[in-house]
């Protein structure tokens, strides 16, 4: 079985796109796994402190809340949309944290055989550069990555 991390963010389109690319790789019907993974950055720290005003018990109330939220983005639906319209086999999970670290931390927990990152669709200039979250997983990961554009913006 062929294992493929799909780390989604916030975007639908995006979404959708990864997952279609894993959906069109050869026999991912039958011999491919997806682990579909959202990742919320952490909040919170002595800056977020100090713009608070001090670390007042509203504020700590409201982080408690945030952290403790289990909705996921409708992203996530989108994906495992995709990747159930052709039976393919998915799970959902989630992580806290820096997103890049997250996904090399999650590629290796899950033992990902690849990772597949969706871009925005981007000038013919801005397409030599990735997003600083891409960008990081592809030069510090130690597996495949596949890097999915799409043109949309949300």
């Amino acid at each position: 079985m062929y294992r493929v991390l799909l780390p989604v963010d916030e975007s639908e389109s995006r979404a959708r796109a990864q997952a279609t690319a894993v959906r069109d790789l050869p026999g991912a019907a039958t011999d491919v796994s997806v682990d579909v993974l959202h990742v919320r950055e952490e909040t919170g720290g002595t800056d977020a402190e100090w713009a608070a005003g001090g670390f007042a018990e509203e504020y700590a109330d409201e982080m408690a809340r945030v952290a403790d939220d289990e909705s996921l983005p409708a992203s996530v639906e989108a994906a495992v949309d995709t990747l159930e319209a052709e039976d393919l086999e998915w799970t959902v999970r989630t992580a806290m944290g820096d997103p890049a670290d997250a996904i090399l931390e999650a590629a290796a927990e899950y033992d990902s055989d690849a990772i597949v990152v969706g871009v925005q669709g981007r000038s013919p200039v801005g397409k030599a550069l990735f997003g600083s979250v891409t960008q990081s997983v592809i030069l510090e990961g130690n597996r495949p990555v596949m890097v999915v554009s799409t043109d949309e913006d949300e």
